[in-house]
C-alpha cells in the first residue's frame, strides 16, 4: 500500500503513524520476540536525479527519510522451525529540481535479507511513481510492506538483518559516495 503525504502535513502524519508502530513493539520482555536489526544503507540512502547531455541540470532529489516497524514470530516449538515476519513503513521524500520538465519520476528501492555478515539472503526491488501535483516541488510518500523471513531450527530472527536502499546504477551510487566525503 502507498500513501501520497504531501508538505508539512505528510511529515506530521508520518511521524504519529511511525509513533503507533513504536506502540506497537511494546509488551513484556518475556514475550518480545526476536526481531532482525533494520538498517538503511547510507550509500543507497539517496537518490539525485539529473537531466541527460551537458550541463546536467538537477531534476530530483528523492530519499528514504524514516522507517519503522514491527516483527511478530511464529516458531514451532518441536522443530525449533518457523518464521520471523516484518511490517515495515518506509517514508520517502522528495524534491523536485530546477531541470524538471515533468510531474512524475520513476524511484526503484530494494529490501535485502542478510546474514549478520551482510551476505545477502534474498533482495527484492520495489517501485513505485513520485507524483508531483501541480506546483508543488516537496512531497512524501508512505510505503508499507511485509518481509517474511523462513527460520531454521537453531537460528533466530536476531541471526539476520533487514537492509533498505534506493535501487541506483554505477553512477548514482559514485555520486553519493563522493558527495558524502566532501
Amino acid at each position: 500500500m502507498m500513501v501520497c503525504i504531501p508538505g508539512k502535513t505528510g511529515v506530521w502524519f508520518a511521524l504519529l503513524a511511525m509513533l503507533a508502530l513504536a506502540a506497537c513493539q511494546r509488551g513484556s520482555e518475556n514475550s518480545a520476540p526476536a526481531c532482525p536489526v533494520i538498517g538503511i544503507v547510507k550509500d543507497a540512502a539517496e537518490l539525485t536525479l539529473f537531466a541527460p547531455g551537458l550541463g546536467r541540470g538537477l531534476t530530483m532529489e528523492a530519499e528514504i527519510s524514516e522507517f519503522g516497524g514491527f516483527c511478530e514470530t511464529d516458531i514451532n516449538e518441536d522443530d525449533g522451525t518457523g518464521i520471523v515476519e516484518i511490517d515495515l513503513r518506509l517514508l520517502f521524500s522528495a524534491t523536485r529540481g530546477p531541470a524538471s520538465v515533468t510531474h512524475e519520476e520513476k524511484i526503484s528501492y530494494f529490501v535485502a535479507i542478510t546474514d549478520l555478515e551482510e551476505n545477502i539472503l534474498a533482495r527484492e526491488v520495489f517501485t513505485f511513481d513520485f507524483e508531483f501535483e501541480s506546483n508543488r516541488n516537496r512531497i512524501g510518500y508512505v510505503e508499507d510492506l511485509i518481509q517474511k523471513i523462513p527460520i531454521q531450527a537453531g537460528k533466530a530472527g536476531t541471526d539476520f538483518k533487514v537492509l533498505i536502499g534506493m535501487q541506483l546504477d554505477e553512477e548514482q551510487l559514485t555520486y553519493n559516495r563522493n558527495k558524502r566525503v566532501r
